[in-house]
């Protein structure tokens, strides 16, 4: 059995549980600080998906451990609430300038609705070319695995 390890990093523990949920059949582990999923691929093949809490003050994170594990990052903030983008911005920066990460930028909507706060616009979402902004619905399954797909799409192209 090969294990993919993917952090799904994030402010909102709500969103993130249910980010997990709509692709894993049970949540092993949700507390304030980590949500834990398993999601089969196949029989020689499971993602494990952990919901990491990200906070303004959460120094607490050891990038420099997780970076050698983790296939791969879901950055996941709320779409309509400038609030959320702000707590992951300090994380998107570190993952991105220190580590050579290979993230997704999964913005949540809800019911379909794009409306984004004049913050986000004005200010913009600076990602590098390793990474990609999507949008997704985290509760529903189909997007989520979109999600999850174009974070392997890019470690795809990543390869040599």
């Amino acid at each position: 059995m090969r294990i993919g390890e993917i952090a799904i990093i994030g402010p909102d523990n709500d969103i993130k549980k249910r980010f997990i949920e709509a692709v894993c059949q049970k949540v092993d582990v949700s507390n304030d600080q980590l949500t834990f999923g398993r999601m089969p691929i196949d029989e020689q093949i499971t993602l494990h998906l952990y919901g990491i809490s990200v906070q303004q003050s959460n120094s607490k994170v050891s990038w420099d451990l997780l970076a050698r594990k983790m296939l791969g990052y879901v950055v996941l903030f709320s779409w309509e609430n400038p609030q959320s983008f702000e707590l992951v911005k300090a994380t998107l920066d570190e993952l991105t300038t220190r580590y050579d990460a290979t993230l997704v930028v999964a913005a949540n909507v809800q019911n379909g609705g794009f409306a984004a706060h004049p913050t986000l616009l004005d200010e913009g979402i600076a990602i590098t070319t390793d990474a990609k902004l999507i949008f997704c619905d985290v509760s529903n399954s189909e997007s989520v695995r979109q999600v999850l797909l174009t974070l392997v799409n890019l470690l795809i192209d990543k390869t040599p």
